[in-house]
């Protein structure tokens, strides 16, 4: 035999062995997906959502156009295998879609249809599977109306779910998305609803799987009512089939912050109800548009700008952007957030949520072509990165023209704005599952137990410092002292990312001095945190 045919022999064992150890999807088990208390857990082992958003309606269409939004099938496998790879690529573990026509695409059950070739490519034999949240379109007042509306919806639900809920790669279903103005206060409604839910749920049962059901709400906070949908729906009795509550929210950076936390109310309001279902931000994010200089700051929906284009020197207070901030800090702010939850213990409610959105949608800004801000252009100050709600700009990467999608085309290519890379990075800090971001009571006490006997040390090395003569005694006393300072702050946030970084800073070079200099510098840090914190950051 020659070389190269004992190379090509080498090469084909070592892929049919490779093939042989990845598990195709049609070998792998479904995914289990379990709500325990206020986490979610997948396969049994705690999942938190790096999600996002998919829902790649192009340039020059809407979803109301053929196919309806749901470009999940074959034909369109020049869209989605591109943006597939580019997310898995990001970090990002969960998708949820936006569309699906399970009337035309659900074929028999266990089948997955015509989805199974989009789902078998996230799925990607196992290795940094991305898992999908699949959906059926519904309005809240055909519901309450029931009758044939009703039905519909039932037999189309049920079609989704026993078609795919047998795939590795559905994470479960949304039934739901902001349907519920308008129907919230009809006890018909619930009573409707419910048995939507229950169906869904029979429909997974019948394949033998306990599917994971969620539904949307928007953000209708009030101290007085709370959630409505949230606080009615659960009161209704009808939805005990329903995993977990997602909430659509845009209160900038820190979900509300200090007095408005959307963490502390949801809580609340779920102890006041007796349960715990697991909180997922179905939507959270911000458009990367903002304003020319001379019309940033008042209402407009056009002219519209990059903001990826404005140099950071511009923003902030006293500059042309005032209130302005980059996409990608701003995106990072919202994640450090929701992982300072996840980190709670018993104050922890979120498992996580689905940023929008993956590409920008012309259509959202009521033109198909061009894309526009607004619809409504008033100006939101820092609840934006930019300061506007621009509906067709919440992408982190671009859309394209509808002529590229299809069958018998090259693969599409999207630009990537920066909040992309923002999100590649803060995701990628986090495992694929991400579980190791929940910490229990028993796990941040034990963190304080640490820093507790790292303050004793710090304090005895300081007061043997009086009894001997060191050399460089005063730099050492400036680092202990110092040291002291944020190992007591670190006691008051135990699990802090900041601080631990201001910590870390001054202990990882082995060096037990600090100048002047630098103790300027580590204070300076140190209090500018405290301050974020105290008021909510």
């Amino acid at each position: 035999m020659t070389p190269l045919a004992l190379k090509r022999v080498v090469n084909f064992t070592l892929l049919v062995l490779t093939m042989s150890l990845v598990a195709s999807p049609a070998d792998a088990p479904a995914a289990v997906v379990t709500a325990n208390g206020f986490q979610v857990k997948l396969n049994g082992q705690p999942f938190v959502a790096k999600g996002m958003n998919y829902s790649p309606v192009p340039i020059g269409t809407a979803p109301g156009f053929v196919p309806y939004g749901d470009y999940f099938i074959p034909y369109y496998a020049n869209v989605w295998k591109p943006d597939v790879d580019k997310m898995r690529a990001a970090n990002i573990n969960v998708i949820k879609l936006y569309a699906g026509n399970p009337d035309l695409n659900a074929g028999a059950p266990g089948t997955s249809g015509n989805w199974k070739a989009f789902l078998d490519y996230c799925y990607n034999g196992g290795n940094k599977p991305i898992y999908v949240v699949m959906f059926s379109y519904t309005q809240g007042n055909v519901i309450a109306q029931g009758g044939t509306g009703l039905n519909d919806y039932i037999r189309q639900y049920t079609e989704l779910v026993q078609s795919t809920v047998k795939h590795p790669a559905v994470f479960g279903y949304m039934v739901g998305n902001e349907i519920f103005g308008g129907v919230t206060q009809n006890p018909q409604f619930w009573t409707n609803f419910g048995k939507l839910i229950d169906a869904a749920q029979g429909a997974g049962l019948s394949q033998g799987q306990n599917p994971f059901l969620t539904t949307a709400v928007n953000d209708e906070f009030t101290p007085q009512t709370s959630w409505p949908a949230i606080k009615l729906g659960q009161q209704s009795g009808k939805l005990r089939n329903l995993d977990s509550w997602c909430i659509n929210i845009y209160r900038g950076p820190e979900f509300g912050g200090n007095g408005n936390s959307a963490f502390a109310q949801y809580l609340a309001l779920m102890n006041s109800l007796g349960i715990k279902k697991p909180l997922i931000f179905g939507e959270w994010g911000t458009p990367h548009t903002t304003r020319p200089i001379g019309v940033y700051g008042q209402t407009s929906t056009q002219p519209i700008r990059n903001l990826d284009e404005v140099p950071e020197s511009q923003m902030g207070a006293g500059q042309p952007y005032f209130k302005a901030q980059p996409v990608a800090k701003f995106l990072t702010t919202q994640w450090d957030t929701i992982k300072n939850n996840l980190k709670g213990g018993s104050s922890q409610v979120c498992a996580g949520g689905f940023i929008f959105d993956w590409c920008d949608e012309f259509w959202k800004g009521n033109n198909n072509n061009i894309q526009i801000g607004g619809p409504d252009g008033s100006f939101n100050g820092d609840a934006f990165a930019g300061g506007y709600w621009d509906e067709a700009g919440f992408g982190i990467t671009s859309a394209v023209n509808q002529s590229t999608y299809g069958q018998g085309k090259p693969n599409i290519s999207r630009s990537s704005f920066k909040g992309y890379d923002g999100v590649k990075a803060f995701y990628g800090a986090a495992s694929d599952s991400a579980g190791e971001l929940y910490l229990t009571d028993t796990q941040i006490a034990a963190v304080q137990s640490d820093i507790r006997k790292e303050i004793h040390m710090d304090r005895k090395e300081l007061k043997g410092l009086r009894a001997i003569d060191v050399p460089r005694e005063a730099s050492i006393r400036r680092y202990l002292q110092v040291r002291l300072q944020v190992l007591h702050a670190r006691l008051r946030y135990p699990i802090d990312e900041v601080l631990m970084e201001i910590d870390e800073n001054m202990t990882d070079d082995g060096d037990t001095f600090l100048s002047k200099g630098e103790k300027r510098n580590t204070l300076q840090d140190l209090h500018a945190r405290l301050a974020e914190l105290q008021t909510g950051g």
